[in-house]
Protein backbone atom coordinates (compact mmCIF):
# COMPACT_ATOMS: atom_id res chain seq x y z
CA UNK A 1 0.00 0.00 0.00
CA UNK A 2 1.53 3.73 -1.32
CA UNK A 3 1.38 6.57 0.76
CA UNK A 4 -1.82 8.83 0.50
CA UNK A 5 -1.08 11.78 -1.70
CA UNK A 6 -4.80 13.46 -1.36
CA UNK A 7 -7.72 12.68 0.92
CA UNK A 8 -11.70 13.16 0.10
CA UNK A 9 -14.80 13.09 2.25
CA UNK A 10 -18.03 13.95 1.78
CA UNK A 11 -20.63 13.65 4.13
CA UNK A 12 -24.54 15.06 4.53
CA UNK A 13 -25.69 16.15 6.88
CA UNK A 14 -29.42 16.82 7.07
CA UNK A 15 -28.95 20.87 8.45
CA UNK A 16 -28.37 24.42 6.48
CA UNK A 17 -25.22 25.21 5.72
CA UNK A 18 -25.29 28.06 8.33
CA UNK A 19 -25.29 25.66 10.52
CA UNK A 20 -22.45 23.53 9.49
CA UNK A 21 -20.45 26.44 8.63
CA UNK A 22 -20.38 27.41 12.46
CA UNK A 23 -19.62 24.36 13.29
CA UNK A 24 -16.53 24.47 11.30
CA UNK A 25 -15.89 28.12 12.27
CA UNK A 26 -16.91 28.36 15.92
CA UNK A 27 -13.52 27.91 18.46
CA UNK A 28 -15.79 25.88 21.05
CA UNK A 29 -17.49 23.77 18.45
CA UNK A 30 -14.46 22.72 17.04
CA UNK A 31 -12.90 22.17 20.01
CA UNK A 32 -15.40 19.49 21.14
CA UNK A 33 -15.10 17.68 17.39
CA UNK A 34 -11.89 18.40 16.39
CA UNK A 35 -9.03 19.31 18.52
CA UNK A 36 -8.63 22.86 20.70
CA UNK A 37 -7.74 25.77 19.34
CA UNK A 38 -7.21 29.48 18.72
CA UNK A 39 -9.30 29.53 15.51
CA UNK A 40 -10.99 32.88 13.72
CA UNK A 41 -12.19 32.86 10.51
CA UNK A 42 -10.11 35.36 8.88
CA UNK A 43 -7.39 35.42 6.48
CA UNK A 44 -4.14 35.43 7.29
CA UNK A 45 -4.81 34.06 10.76
CA UNK A 46 -1.96 31.72 12.48
CA UNK A 47 -3.77 29.50 14.97
CA UNK A 48 -3.12 26.10 16.61
CA UNK A 49 -4.73 23.03 17.33
CA UNK A 50 -3.38 21.69 20.81
CA UNK A 51 -3.59 18.34 22.50
CA UNK A 52 -0.99 16.66 24.74
CA UNK A 53 2.28 15.17 22.85
CA UNK A 54 2.28 11.46 21.99
CA UNK A 55 5.41 9.70 20.28
CA UNK A 56 6.96 11.61 18.15
CA UNK A 57 3.91 14.47 17.51
CA UNK A 58 4.34 17.85 19.99
CA UNK A 59 0.48 18.00 20.51
CA UNK A 60 0.98 21.22 18.21
CA UNK A 61 -0.15 21.33 14.69
CA UNK A 62 -0.01 25.00 13.17
CA UNK A 63 -2.11 26.68 10.59
CA UNK A 64 -2.93 29.60 8.72
CA UNK A 65 -6.48 30.62 7.09
CA UNK A 66 -5.75 30.91 3.25
CA UNK A 67 -9.38 31.42 1.90
CA UNK A 68 -12.96 32.62 4.07
CA UNK A 69 -16.07 32.31 1.82
CA UNK A 70 -19.50 32.18 4.10
CA UNK A 71 -20.69 29.55 4.29
CA UNK A 72 -19.70 28.17 1.58
CA UNK A 73 -15.83 27.53 1.81
CA UNK A 74 -13.39 27.26 3.93
CA UNK A 75 -9.50 26.93 3.70
CA UNK A 76 -6.33 26.74 5.79
CA UNK A 77 -3.21 25.08 6.12
CA UNK A 78 -1.91 22.39 8.50
CA UNK A 79 1.59 21.52 10.17
CA UNK A 80 1.70 18.76 12.49
CA UNK A 81 4.59 20.08 14.73
CA UNK A 82 6.39 16.86 15.33
CA UNK A 83 9.63 16.32 18.30
CA UNK A 84 12.94 15.32 17.52
CA UNK A 85 12.44 15.79 13.42
CA UNK A 86 11.65 18.81 11.35
CA UNK A 87 8.65 19.50 10.50
CA UNK A 88 6.88 18.60 6.89
CA UNK A 89 5.32 20.76 4.55
CA UNK A 90 2.20 22.04 4.70
CA UNK A 91 -0.63 20.31 4.27
CA UNK A 92 -4.13 22.13 2.80
CA UNK A 93 -7.51 21.52 4.30
CA UNK A 94 -10.29 22.83 1.46
CA UNK A 95 -13.54 22.65 3.38
CA UNK A 96 -16.78 22.88 0.99
CA UNK A 97 -20.28 23.46 1.29
CA UNK A 98 -23.24 22.55 -0.64
CA UNK A 99 -26.71 22.86 -0.27
CA UNK A 100 -28.35 19.45 -1.37
CA UNK A 101 -31.99 18.93 -0.47
CA UNK A 102 -32.57 20.28 2.73
CA UNK A 103 -29.14 19.66 4.35
CA UNK A 104 -25.72 20.15 3.39
CA UNK A 105 -23.00 18.30 2.02
CA UNK A 106 -19.61 19.09 3.14
CA UNK A 107 -16.48 17.89 1.38
CA UNK A 108 -12.84 18.10 2.83
CA UNK A 109 -9.94 17.77 0.49
CA UNK A 110 -6.93 17.36 2.26
CA UNK A 111 -3.66 17.88 -0.12
CA UNK A 112 0.23 17.62 0.71
CA UNK A 113 -0.05 13.86 2.53
CA UNK A 114 2.68 13.01 0.76
CA UNK A 115 5.28 14.53 2.84
CA UNK A 116 3.81 12.52 6.07
CA UNK A 117 4.62 9.15 7.35
CA UNK A 118 1.97 6.34 5.40
CA UNK A 119 0.73 5.64 9.48
CA UNK A 120 0.00 9.34 9.71
CA UNK A 121 -1.87 9.36 5.90
CA UNK A 122 -3.95 6.23 6.92
CA UNK A 123 -4.79 7.66 10.60
CA UNK A 124 -5.85 11.08 8.96
CA UNK A 125 -8.02 8.84 6.45
CA UNK A 126 -9.75 6.60 9.61
CA UNK A 127 -9.42 10.28 11.63
CA UNK A 128 -11.68 12.69 9.51
CA UNK A 129 -14.32 9.63 8.91
CA UNK A 130 -14.95 9.12 12.42
CA UNK A 131 -14.42 13.14 13.28
CA UNK A 132 -16.98 14.06 9.79
CA UNK A 133 -19.24 11.57 10.64
CA UNK A 134 -19.90 10.70 14.15
CA UNK A 135 -18.54 13.86 16.28
CA UNK A 136 -19.07 16.64 13.81
CA UNK A 137 -22.88 14.98 13.56
CA UNK A 138 -22.77 15.04 17.30
CA UNK A 139 -22.03 18.86 17.46
CA UNK A 140 -24.50 20.10 15.00
CA UNK A 141 -27.33 18.89 17.40
CA UNK A 142 -26.17 21.35 19.66
CA UNK A 143 -25.44 24.54 16.88
CA UNK A 144 -28.74 26.52 17.12
CA UNK A 145 -30.54 27.81 14.36
CA UNK A 146 -28.97 31.17 14.43
CA UNK A 147 -25.42 29.98 14.55
CA UNK A 148 -25.13 29.88 18.41
CA UNK A 149 -23.05 27.09 19.86
CA UNK A 150 -23.70 25.70 23.53
CA UNK A 151 -21.25 23.24 24.56
CA UNK A 152 -21.38 19.61 26.07
CA UNK A 153 -22.36 17.90 22.89
CA UNK A 154 -18.72 15.91 23.18
CA UNK A 155 -17.77 15.68 26.79
CA UNK A 156 -15.30 12.28 26.16
CA UNK A 157 -12.29 13.17 23.79
CA UNK A 158 -10.25 10.63 22.27
CA UNK A 159 -7.04 12.58 23.56
CA UNK A 160 -5.97 13.99 26.20
CA UNK A 161 -5.64 18.03 27.20
CA UNK A 162 -3.63 18.51 30.43
CA UNK A 163 -1.40 20.50 28.44
CA UNK A 164 -3.63 22.51 27.00
CA UNK A 165 -3.19 26.42 27.87
CA UNK A 166 -6.35 27.89 28.72
CA UNK A 167 -6.37 30.50 25.79
CA UNK A 168 -7.37 27.57 24.16
CA UNK A 169 -11.55 26.72 23.22
CA UNK A 170 -11.44 23.58 25.42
Amino acid sequence: MGKIKTLRKEVFYPHRREKVWAALTTPQALAEWLMPNDFEAVVGKRFQFRVDGMLNFSGISECEVLEVVPPERLVFTWVTKRTGKPDHPPMTLVWTLHDEGTGTRLVLEQTGLEHISWWWGFSMKHGWTRMMKTLLSKVLENVADDGTFTPGAITKRDFGVKTVPDHFAK
